[in-house]
Protein backbone atom coordinates (compact mmCIF):
# COMPACT_ATOMS: atom_id res chain seq x y z
CA UNK A 1 0.00 0.00 0.00
CA UNK A 2 2.93 2.58 0.71
CA UNK A 3 4.78 1.48 -2.26
CA UNK A 4 1.36 2.51 -4.47
CA UNK A 5 1.07 5.92 -2.84
CA UNK A 6 4.61 6.53 -3.87
CA UNK A 7 4.49 5.16 -7.55
CA UNK A 8 1.22 6.45 -8.16
CA UNK A 9 1.85 10.24 -8.17
CA UNK A 10 5.25 9.63 -9.86
CA UNK A 11 3.66 7.82 -12.66
CA UNK A 12 0.64 10.53 -13.14
CA UNK A 13 3.76 13.47 -12.95
CA UNK A 14 5.19 11.28 -15.71
CA UNK A 15 2.29 10.92 -17.96
CA UNK A 16 1.58 14.39 -17.98
CA UNK A 17 5.09 16.01 -19.02
CA UNK A 18 4.80 13.59 -21.78
CA UNK A 19 1.45 14.54 -22.61
CA UNK A 20 1.72 18.22 -22.17
CA UNK A 21 5.65 18.86 -23.12
CA UNK A 22 6.39 19.05 -26.72
CA UNK A 23 8.86 21.06 -29.00
CA UNK A 24 7.63 23.64 -30.19
CA UNK A 25 9.07 23.90 -33.40
CA UNK A 26 8.87 26.96 -35.98
CA UNK A 27 6.84 25.99 -38.87
CA UNK A 28 6.61 29.53 -40.54
CA UNK A 29 8.34 30.29 -43.72
CA UNK A 30 10.37 33.55 -43.69
CA UNK A 31 11.66 35.81 -46.82
CA UNK A 32 13.45 38.64 -46.93
CA UNK A 33 14.20 40.23 -50.46
CA UNK A 34 16.75 42.84 -50.65
CA UNK A 35 16.60 45.35 -53.94
CA UNK A 36 19.53 46.99 -55.47
CA UNK A 37 19.89 49.51 -58.19
CA UNK A 38 22.05 48.09 -60.82
CA UNK A 39 23.66 49.34 -63.94
CA UNK A 40 24.27 46.35 -65.44
CA UNK A 41 22.19 43.65 -63.63
CA UNK A 42 25.04 41.72 -62.85
CA UNK A 43 26.69 44.08 -60.01
CA UNK A 44 24.72 45.82 -57.24
CA UNK A 45 25.11 49.81 -56.80
CA UNK A 46 22.77 51.13 -53.86
CA UNK A 47 19.57 49.95 -52.04
CA UNK A 48 16.16 50.91 -53.68
CA UNK A 49 13.92 52.37 -50.78
CA UNK A 50 9.90 52.01 -51.30
CA UNK A 51 10.26 49.81 -54.38
CA UNK A 52 6.58 48.10 -55.06
CA UNK A 53 7.01 44.73 -54.38
CA UNK A 54 4.58 41.98 -56.41
CA UNK A 55 3.73 38.10 -56.84
CA UNK A 56 3.19 36.09 -59.79
CA UNK A 57 1.27 32.72 -57.96
CA UNK A 58 0.25 31.45 -61.37
CA UNK A 59 3.50 30.53 -62.97
CA UNK A 60 3.63 27.49 -60.24
CA UNK A 61 0.29 27.10 -59.60
CA UNK A 62 0.43 28.63 -56.17
CA UNK A 63 -1.90 26.88 -53.92
CA UNK A 64 -4.85 28.13 -52.84
CA UNK A 65 -4.05 29.29 -49.19
CA UNK A 66 -1.44 30.74 -50.47
CA UNK A 67 -2.67 32.82 -53.16
CA UNK A 68 -4.97 34.32 -50.77
CA UNK A 69 -1.86 35.46 -48.18
CA UNK A 70 0.36 37.01 -51.28
CA UNK A 71 -2.67 38.60 -52.19
CA UNK A 72 -2.43 40.60 -48.82
CA UNK A 73 0.59 41.95 -49.55
CA UNK A 74 0.37 42.48 -52.96
CA UNK A 75 1.96 45.94 -54.22
CA UNK A 76 3.84 46.54 -50.77
CA UNK A 77 6.98 48.44 -50.68
CA UNK A 78 10.36 47.73 -49.53
CA UNK A 79 11.35 50.02 -46.47
CA UNK A 80 13.86 52.92 -46.36
CA UNK A 81 16.56 50.29 -46.74
CA UNK A 82 15.02 48.49 -49.57
CA UNK A 83 14.13 45.59 -47.79
CA UNK A 84 11.17 43.66 -47.74
CA UNK A 85 10.06 40.71 -45.56
CA UNK A 86 7.31 38.42 -44.71
CA UNK A 87 6.13 35.14 -43.25
CA UNK A 88 3.86 32.68 -44.52
CA UNK A 89 2.39 29.85 -43.05
CA UNK A 90 2.96 27.32 -46.23
CA UNK A 91 6.10 26.51 -48.07
CA UNK A 92 5.73 27.72 -51.80
CA UNK A 93 7.83 28.68 -54.78
CA UNK A 94 7.26 32.37 -55.86
CA UNK A 95 8.26 35.02 -58.65
CA UNK A 96 8.87 38.06 -57.26
CA UNK A 97 8.61 40.92 -59.13
CA UNK A 98 10.28 45.04 -58.01
CA UNK A 99 9.08 48.06 -59.73
CA UNK A 100 10.67 51.79 -58.53
CA UNK A 101 9.50 54.91 -60.62
CA UNK A 102 11.98 58.03 -60.24
CA UNK A 103 12.24 61.08 -61.62
CA UNK A 104 15.44 62.65 -61.77
CA UNK A 105 15.42 66.30 -63.25
CA UNK A 106 12.35 65.93 -64.49
CA UNK A 107 13.29 62.97 -66.05
CA UNK A 108 11.09 60.15 -65.51
CA UNK A 109 13.05 56.53 -65.20
CA UNK A 110 11.76 53.16 -64.19
CA UNK A 111 13.32 50.59 -62.26
CA UNK A 112 12.41 46.79 -62.50
CA UNK A 113 13.44 43.50 -61.11
CA UNK A 114 12.35 39.56 -60.87
CA UNK A 115 13.41 37.01 -58.77
CA UNK A 116 12.41 33.43 -58.04
CA UNK A 117 11.87 32.61 -54.26
CA UNK A 118 11.61 29.16 -52.68
CA UNK A 119 10.44 29.70 -49.03
CA UNK A 120 10.89 26.81 -46.65
CA UNK A 121 9.55 25.33 -43.52
CA UNK A 122 10.75 26.87 -40.65
CA UNK A 123 13.35 28.26 -42.87
CA UNK A 124 14.12 32.33 -43.78
CA UNK A 125 15.38 32.60 -47.14
CA UNK A 126 17.58 35.84 -48.60
CA UNK A 127 17.13 37.03 -52.08
CA UNK A 128 18.58 40.19 -53.91
CA UNK A 129 16.77 41.39 -56.72
CA UNK A 130 18.87 44.14 -59.18
CA UNK A 131 16.96 46.28 -60.58
CA UNK A 132 18.04 48.08 -63.91
CA UNK A 133 16.13 51.30 -66.13
CA UNK A 134 13.94 50.18 -68.27
CA UNK A 135 11.48 51.97 -70.78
Amino acid sequence: MKKTRIILPIMIALVGVLLFSQCKKDHSCKMRITCYYSSNGMDADSVVPYALISFDTVKYNAGLAVQTAISKVQDQPTNAKGVFTYTLDYPALLIVNAVKYDTVNGTPYKYTGTTQVQVNEGETTEKTILMVETN
